[in-house]
């Protein structure tokens, strides 16, 4: 199930992905580090609203490629800490998470590659998977939407599904998880016309959903058909 809250509930199980711990410190000029707050409240949120008793955090916990910044441990441990109260947490490895592994080992919590919930399989999607139904982040979809002079950018899900069938070479099925990062906007998935992920970019335009996020999920149709319309 997609939910507005940015994030896949699958039972007693919420995934969300590209949380970015520490951005702010990598942009230009003096930016208050206000998103870690934000975050864990909106965790909060989500294991009350649904029953959830473990959160997956589907890569990119943190922002930085090089190396753990102090404010980055400062975030991560802050975030870990506070999910913990709530229930169980585990990690999936983003491009982003280099040095991850160490601030987890604190709380003997595994940085994962993979994680199987059922019949899906959990990973971040910045490389190809053998697997029949996926969910992944690394994208961060969203959708902008003109009105005359306006515009308007709302973050959304994407759900690709084969034509083929059974293919092997890429999914049946996938579900691309908007950035769970306050700061990021996303990236407007009808401009876009060469996806970040190779399992992604296995699927054409005609094989892919938009479900726009705000108040509710909204579907707004297949991608190919939107890329002509909006």
């Amino acid at each position: 199930m997609m939910i507005p809250g940015k994030a896949v509930v699958i039972e007693d199980i919420a995934i969300i992905s590209d949380l970015h711990l520490g951005i702010e410190q990598s942009t230009p000029g003096s930016v208050p580090r206000l998103q870690i707050r934000e975050i864990v409240e909106a965790v909060e949120r989500i294991f009350d609203a649904y029953g959830i008793k473990t959160l997956i955090v589907n890569g990119d916990m943190k922002h930085e490629f090089s190396q753990n910044m102090p404010y980055e441990w400062d975030d991560v441990r802050y975030f870990v800490e506070n999910v913990l109260e709530l229930g169980s947490l585990r990690v999936v490895r983003g491009n982003h998470d280099n040095y991850l592994a160490a601030i987890l080992s604190r709380y003997d919590i595994e940085l994962e590659k993979t994680i199987e919930i059922g019949e899906w399989t959990i990973c971040h999607g910045y490389e190809m998977i053998e697997a029949e139904r996926v969910i992944i982040g690394h994208e961060h979809p969203s959708i902008r939407i003109r009105s005359g002079y306006a515009s308007y950018t709302y973050p959304c899900f994407l759900r690709a599904k084969s034509m083929e069938g059974k293919n092997e070479q890429k999914p049946n099925e996938v579900i691309v998880l908007p950035a769970f990062s306050p700061m990021i906007s996303g990236s407007d998935v009808i401009s876009t016309f060469s996806f970040l992920s190779p399992i992604l970019n296995s699927f054409s335009a005609d094989e892919i959903e938009v479900y726009a996020i705000e108040d509710r999920v909204y579907r707004m149709g297949n991608l190919k058909e939107l890329r002509n319309i909006v």
